[in-house]
């Protein structure tokens, strides 16, 4: 990916969580916190700041780096390195202090994953076309859909899931990746996506 098209998925930070918080739509770049901790096949984060054990491929290594919106809410991303296809970035946002019951859940990821599909080129009444579909990634229960997108004129395949443990903290993760390579992922979705872990778990 092109770091222009970084931007599109930063802007998607406060899409995705419209219905939770408002977060903001910009991200400014931090070091991460805390070093991982490496493993042969996956590099492990434990992200004190999002509250949340993340796991990352390691063969080869993707680059991770903790982001921050300017109203200071934080966002965990991974991005493949140069010699991986298809190219794709990694996002996770959590509200550790937040709570929302599981039958609210369905609305809220709704509008959330409707309003990160206008960040991607779609306009408001496409966007009410999108219905995700009930998913479950590991310890979290949620919703999540694809959709085709652009990003500075690139088009790209985009899925995006807001979830929780019920009882738990609301978890937002999406990808991105060229079009038509999403399949192509399924297996670096299983084993993040499938291992994400609350820290105090």
């Amino acid at each position: 990916m092109t770091p222009a098209a970084g931007s599109g998925r930063r802007r998607v930070v406060g899409a995705t969580v419209l219905a939770l918080l408002g977060a903001p739509v910009s991200a400014q770049t931090q070091t991460a916190a805390q070093k991982p901790r490496a493993l042969r096949e996956m590099q492990i984060h434990r992200v004190a700041q999002l509250g949340l054990e993340i796991w990352v491929e390691n063969q080869p290594a993707w680059e991770t780096r903790l982001s921050t919106t300017p109203h200071g809410h934080p966002c965990f991303e991974a991005q493949s390195p140069d010699s991986y296809f298809p190219p794709a970035v990694l996002t996770y946002a959590s509200w550790p202090k937040e709570r929302v019951p599981q039958e609210q859940l369905l609305p809220i990821a709704t509008t959330a994953i409707r309003q990160a599909s206008q960040n991607f080129g779609w306009n408001p009444g496409q966007s009410r076309g999108l219905h995700p579909v009930a998913a479950t990634h590991g310890v979290l229960q949620g919703f999540e859909a694809d959709f085709p997108g652009q990003a500075d004129g690139q088009p790209l395949d985009v899925k995006v899931f807001v979830g929780q443990t019920p009882g738990r903290f609301p978890v937002v993760s999406w990808v991105y990746t060229q079009r038509k390579r999403m399949e192509q992922l399924r297996e670096v979705l299983r084993r993040s996506w499938g291992k994400l872990k609350y820290l105090d778990a």
